[in-house]
């Protein structure tokens, strides 16, 4: 049986937010979100290309296992039908989709982060950001899903964080009242209206 990392419950997510506004920079908070995500963000990457480019990677042993006779079956003893592998991910916000791009940049950039700042940076950046058309396994590091030229999906929290996508995405809108920046809440608010088809968040402030 295939078991995948659970998404990050929002309290650990909001400690490290509220820590840090408060000025505390607390680089094991940090750490404990950050790897908390970054396995999520594994299990992501492994179950899309499964699906997509049919090579998974081994849950016991972490080497790559390419589907052969409708299987996946790796030397350490790890082995899943095909049909096994699709049931066990179904229903789990597991299947990257235009958001691989950001996923994968945050499984190079995370463990080179040291400080404190850094590792709050790619989290940040991370839980922020959004699937993009067209951007699927390509690379677009230069992307502002700000800008109105691109074109939005849904929100990349969805597949990272607990909750429904309302939930998450208010429980995110939350976060920026708690850093107190409200020019990044206005550009976040607008984002996610645009991606939404221009439905209005419906947040107290």
């Amino acid at each position: 049986m295939i078991k995948w990392n659970k998404r990050v419950p929002q309290n650990l997510i909001a400690r490290l937010y509220n820590s840090s506004a408060a000025g505390f920079c607390d680089d094991e908070l940090a750490d404990e979100a950050g790897w908390a995500l970054y396995s999520r963000v594994e299990s992501i990457i492994s179950a899309t290309n499964g699906f997509e480019k049919k090579c998974l990677l081994c849950p016991v042993c972490g080497k790559e296992v390419p589907l052969a006779d409708e299987a996946f079956n790796c030397r350490c003893g790890f082995g899943a039908t095909w049909d096994e592998f699709k049931r066990s991910y179904k229903g789990k916000q597991l299947h990257g989709a235009n958001a691989m791009p950001v996923f994968l940049a945050f499984r190079r950039d995370f463990p080179k982060a040291k400080t404190f700042g850094e590792k709050l940076i790619c989290i940040d950046v991370l839980i922020h950001s959004f699937h993009i058309k067209l951007s699927y396994y390509r690379d677009l590091p230069d992307v502002d899903p700000a800008h109105e030229a691109v074109e939005l999906n849904r929100p990349a929290c969805a597949n990272l964080i607990e909750g429904k996508l309302s939930e998450v995405i208010l429980f995110l809108d939350r976060l920026s009242s708690i850093e107190g920046y409200s020019q990044e809440k206005t550009r976040w608010r607008s984002i996610v209206e645009r991606a939404n088809g221009g439905e209005v968040l419906k947040s107290k402030d």
